[in-house]
Parts: C-alpha cells; structure tokens; sequence
C-alpha cells in the first residue's frame, strides 16, 4: 500500500508540472501574435478592397473625371454620324496644303463625282458629319483639315474651306480684302449684300459657257472675306446650310 501510495503521489507531481508549464507556452505565443499581424500593418499594398479606395482611390478617380470630363469636352473634331461603305486600297491623301480650289472641285475631287470617286480621287476615307441623307456632309479622315464636302443625291456638289492654307489657283482666300479679289477676278465678279446685312457675297461667274452652273463663292465682313466654297448651282448660292 505505501508503494502504491508513493507512486500515486510520485504520478500526480509530475502531471502539476507539466501543467505548470503552462507559461512556456503562452511565451511562445504571445511573441506570435505581433508576427501574425505585423505584415497587416506593415503591407505595402492594401488588404482590402475598401482600404485601397479609402486610401488611394480619391487621387485617382479625380485624375480619371478629369481626363474623362476632357475627352468629352474634345471639339477639335466633328464626332462622326454615321459610316460610308470603307473603301480599300485609296493610297497616299491628295489633298494637302498645296491644293487648289477651282470652279469645278478641287484638285482632283471634281463636282458631280459619285461619292465613291471622289474618295478615291482624295485617296481618303470620307466621315459624315451630319446625318446622312439627301444632302449631308463628309470630312476627308486623312490630308488636309478645314475642307467639307456637301454630298446630294449620291455626288458631290460642293467644298467648303475653313483654312487660308487652301486658296484658289488664283491665290484667292480667307484673309484677302474685297479689294483684292476684284484686283483678281475684275467683273467676273458679282457683287450683293448679305441678307442680314453682316458683310458681302462676291461670286464668281465663270466666262466659259460650260462653266456656267460653278460658281467660287467668298463672303466677306464688308471688308475681309471670311469664308469661302466652290461648287456647282442650286447648292453653290445656298446660305442656309445643307438640307436634309
């Protein structure tokens, strides 16, 4: 019995200090627990997706609005209306700062030219930038900027210039005084006033009997001219725009 008895004790001692050694090991984990969360705290990147929006998200979305607020605001050029049948192999643009308007087109873009044609004489694609219909008006894609061409019934009737870099093969544009293009052009030239009294509509009528129905257009202030456009009657003498 005392054997048994010490050995009893002898188990029990031994079991309290194993218990005991309960501090070993909470000083391994309290060491663990810094480790464990140290790297959410020291992250370089965000954890979540709300962390990163909080944090870094307010710089960036405002740079975003801003860029986007800016390629809307964008009025350099025309948004398209609209798509031409695309036309392959059109090569190197024609129209350049070296080209000519003429009574009968420009270069090689004649009026009454499908528009089929007259994109390949341009060697460009041609945008719409109205709705297409009846009359509706194209922007060369490629070449010279400032040129509109009006499009009715399937050819082109019309070209607008919006550039002094384009003139007339005399050396007539945008910028001249109305004294120079009568110094140019003398009573070919046809002088009226502009319905709402702004400025001048010089025409110029061409001498040739086949010529007869082109006409180079230059409205001026009363003393610069201001805008000009080539083409061919009804739509060289329209004031009102293209109609649909």
């Amino acid at each position: 019995m005392l054997v048994m008895l010490l050995t009893v004790v002898t188990i029990i001692g031994v079991l309290v200090i194993g218990l005991g050694g309960g501090p070993v090991d909470e000083s391994v984990v309290i060491p663990a627990t810094p480790t464990t969360q140290a790297p959410t705290a020291s992250a370089p990147g965000p954890t979540t997706v709300a962390e990163y929006e909080d944090d870094t998200s307010a710089e960036g979305v405002l740079v975003a609005v801003t860029t986007t607020n800016a390629t809307v605001t964008e009025t350099m050029a025309p948004e398209p209306l609209g798509t031409l049948t695309p036309i392959e192999g059109l090569g190197v643009p024609t129209l350049d700062a070296s080209s000519s308007v003429s009574t009968v087109g420009i270069d090689r873009v004649m009026f009454g030219m499908t528009l089929h044609d007259a994109q390949v004489a341009a060697g460009s694609q041609f945008t719409p930038i109205t709705p297409v219909g009846h009359c509706f008006l194209v922007v060369p894609e490629a070449g010279q900027a400032g040129l509109t061409f009006w499009v009715v019934s399937g050819t082109v009737e019309r070209v607008d210039v919006d550039t002094r870099t384009i003139t007339t093969r005399s050396g007539a544009g945008i910028g001249d005084t109305e004294d120079r293009i009568q110094e140019l052009f003398g009573e070919r030239i046809y002088t009226t006033t502009l319905p709402d009294g702004s400025g001048n509509l010089l025409a110029y009528v061409p001498k040739d009997v086949a010529d007869a129905t082109y006409r180079v257009m230059f409205v001026s202030n009363g003393l610069q001219i201001t805008r000009m456009w080539a083409g061919r009657l009804p739509w060289a003498e329209e004031l009102g725009g293209c109609p649909g």
